[in-house]
């Protein structure tokens, strides 16, 4: 191996460890800040180490676990983890065996949707998801209902909630 490779090889190996403990280093706040007590974590002292004033050891899981309720929480989102895996592996395998097999308006159309919720940003469809949820009636506890009356006499009045 020449010397310019290994230069190389160690220069990568460098960078690779300065972006590995950037990105393991919000991991490590997380925890340190877990272990400091409910008023020591100000956005003045979140970077510092906890101190013998601020430091709750594990006073803070033993009181999420037992009074929060984190064990049922964390069983309804494996549930919810779980069954929305299988449910995606179904649906896309057999969207794709469909995009394969047949060939035909519908499946090259489906194909192109595909492809362009492929193109368009996460970010954008967020923002129009937040939007809407913003603007909603249902969202702001404020349910409208809108009465309208049937035509038939017989039939009772058709109710729309907002």
């Amino acid at each position: 191996m020449s010397k310019q490779k290994r230069t190389w090889d160690v220069i990568l190996a460098v960078v690779m460890v300065l972006l590995c403990l950037l990105w393991i280093y919000p991991i490590v706040l997380i925890l340190l800040n877990s272990l400091k007590t409910e008023g020591s974590f100000t956005t003045s002292t979140v970077f510092r180490l906890p101190t013998a004033e601020t430091f709750a050891g594990l006073r803070n899981y033993v009181y999420g676990v037992t009074k929060m309720n984190f064990l049922s929480s964390m069983g309804y989102s494996l549930l919810i983890t779980v069954s929305s895996v299988v449910l995606i592996l179904l649906c896309c395998s057999m969207t794709g065996w469909y995009l394969t097999r047949v060939n035909n308006k519908l499946s090259k159309f489906m194909n192109l949707l595909i492809v362009f919720s492929m193109v368009v940003p996460f970010q954008m469809v967020m923002f129009m998801v937040s939007y809407i949820s913003r603007n909603a009636p249902v969202i702001q506890n404020r349910p409208r209902c809108i009465t309208k009356p049937n035509k038939m006499p017989h039939k009772r009045p058709l109710i729309i909630i907002l």
